[in-house]
Order: structure tokens, then sequence, then C-alpha cells
């Protein structure tokens, strides 16, 4: 077993003693809300092209989401993710690539802000200023409502 795979582990349970106080149904309107955001900024990228990109890299076996890069993730936005209904591979799927990348792309709906923020060099040539534009609008609501959810963990 990971590191990763135990610290997933113990979040679930986590999860299940913050379910048991009901503590999440005082935030459920934030996680609402954040989900609207990311299904936006993921039709953004689809429109704009972004998420083809992505994929060809992906059938080229070549990735951006290298190795380590899950541990970038705080347990509150790994919470985030296990609220949202994700389903955590049991162990890492593709070897020296992050712990959270499937043959399908992520498995995460809420990512780190690394993870959203980096763009290469091919998405900036192919993909234009106002679509890119656009998405960072989007994902710098979503990284505000991100940050404020795991902020509210941290306290419950």
């Amino acid at each position: 077993m990971s590191l990763m795979s135990e610290k997933i582990d113990f979040l679930k349970n986590r999860l299940q003693e913050i379910e048991k106080k009901k503590s999440i149904s005082k935030i459920e309107n934030l996680f609402f809300q954040l989900k609207e955001l990311i299904v936006k900024a993921d039709n953004e990228r689809v429109s704009s092209g972004m998420s083809e990109i992505c994929a060809q890299c992906g059938k080229e076996t070549k990735s951006c989401c290298g190795s380590a890069i899950e541990f970038k993730y705080s347990d509150e936005l790994i919470l985030i993710n296990l609220i949202l209904g994700i389903r955590c591979p049991e162990g890492p799927q593709m070897p020296d690539m992050c712990y959270f990348l499937t043959d399908t792309g992520c498995c995460l709906i809420a990512r780190d802000v690394f993870c959203i923020n980096f763009i290469c060099d091919k998405i900036k040539e192919k993909v234009s200023s106002e679509k890119l534009k656009k998405l960072r609008e989007l994902e710098s609501l979503q990284l505000d409502l991100q940050f404020r959810l795991e902020q509210t963990l941290k306290k419950i």
C-alpha cells in the first residue's frame, strides 16, 4: 500500500466522522457552487480545444502530471473531492506519474492550483488568448471558492 493510498483511507474515515456530525450540510451550497464553476471551466477547456491537446499528449505517453504531484494536495482538497463523489484509484495507475492520473485523465474534480495554472507551450500556441482569459477567469473563481472550502474544512 502506498503512502497516498493510506492518506486517502485516513481521509475517507475522517469524512465519515464529519458526516456523522452533519457538518457538511451547513456548507452544501458552497459545494454546489464549486461544482457549477468546475463544470463551466471544464466546458471552456473542451470548447477551446485545450482538452483535446491534453488528451493527445496523454496518448503519446507524455504528460505534465509528473511523479509526486499528488503530494501538493492538502488533506482538505482531497476531502473536497471525496465529498464531491470522486473515486480515487487504489494505487498509482501509471508509473512515474501523479497518483491521480488515470487512463482517462485526472480522477479529481477539484484540482490543486499548480495543476490548474499549468499551461504548456502547445496550449499557448494553439489556444487563443481570449479563450485562455475566459478560462482563467472561471478558474480564479473556482480557486477562490476551493480555498474558502478548505479553510472551512480545517475548522471542522
